[in-house]
């Protein structure tokens, strides 16, 4: 949007679908109203605006924080094409706006790290309840995880690996977590990773260290038409290709395993509806 488009917006004032900060507050009050914006009808978030649309600007750090802040909460939200994320001088002030389409039926609903849906309804943002979330079992599904083995490297891929299965059993789904360095065998082992691919219906791929493996193994599972969840810790930059499909990213287990809740919980429900 240009400054002159972003100006009418303000003079229209805040509404269902458009909401004004005067600067960046935490992340999870935040990610509340991208999530309604995703999961009903899209929405503008502006920093540096009063709620009576006074146009007050963000100093450089507030503005590089709103827009670093901004970028991780959609990265860890939102398919990459369904936001749009920038920085943008009107009348002279910096402001940040984040602006977000509806997700694609295939993508909703949207759901917070916490696993709360949020929705605007009435013209107010609300949570949808747990009832209205639940996901029934309905058969066992097998998941395949991709990730680096390189544990002597880096210690904590055994916490990422616990925090993946106890994840599996928060949700109390019949999910079967499956990976290829825990099965003994005489075995040439790409061949043998295809097989479990494609025996398998759900894909959880784990970019920590960049690892070569879940690279080909992603891919692999992309061709097979499974479906994938992307995470990977948040110092890992990943390659090009990846960068445009949702990625969980995590600081620790504990956050990975609650994140993984919410991934599980929509793959399974996926997969029950559309099996291959």
């Amino acid at each position: 949007m240009t400054a002159d488009e972003i100006k009418e917006l303000i003079r229209q004032g805040e509404g269902p679908h458009l909401e004004f900060k005067t600067r960046f507050t935490g992340d999870k009050f935040i990610a509340r109203h991208i999530g309604a914006f995703a999961n009903s009808g899209g929405g503008t978030i502006i920093f540096g605006v009063s709620d009576k649309g006074e146009i007050l600007g963000l100093s450089p750090e507030e503005e590089r924080e709103a827009a670093y802040r901004l970028k991780r909460i959609g990265q860890q939200l939102l398919p990459i094409f369904v936001y749009s994320l920038r920085s943008i001088q009107v009348d002279g002030k910096s402001l940040v706006y984040m602006h977000v389409d509806e997700a694609p039926a295939s993508d909703r609903p949207i759901r917070l790290a916490t696993g709360d849906t949020m929705a605007i309804r009435d013209g107010i943002t609300v949570e949808v309840t747990q009832a209205q979330r639940a996901v029934k079992p309905s058969r066992r599904v097998r998941a395949f995880v991709a990730m680096s083995f390189r544990e002597e490297e880096e210690p904590a891929l055994v916490d990422y690996f616990r925090a993946m299965q106890r994840a599996v059993e928060a949700t109390k789904l019949p999910i079967e977590l499956f990976r290829i360095d825990l099965v003994e065998g005489d075995y040439e082992i790409s061949q043998k990773i295809m097989e479990e691919i494609e025996n398998s219906e759900i894909v959880l791929a784990d970019f920590t260290l960049n690892p070569a493996n879940v690279y080909f193994e992603l891919g692999y599972a992309r061709g097979c038409k499974r479906q994938i969840i992307q995470t990977a810790r948040k110092d890992t930059q990943l390659q090009f290709d990846t960068r445009n499909w949702r990625t969980i990213f995590y600081k620790n287990a504990t956050e990975l395993e609650t994140s993984l809740v919410t991934a599980l919980n929509k793959a399974y429900a996926e997969v029950v509806k559309n099996p291959n």
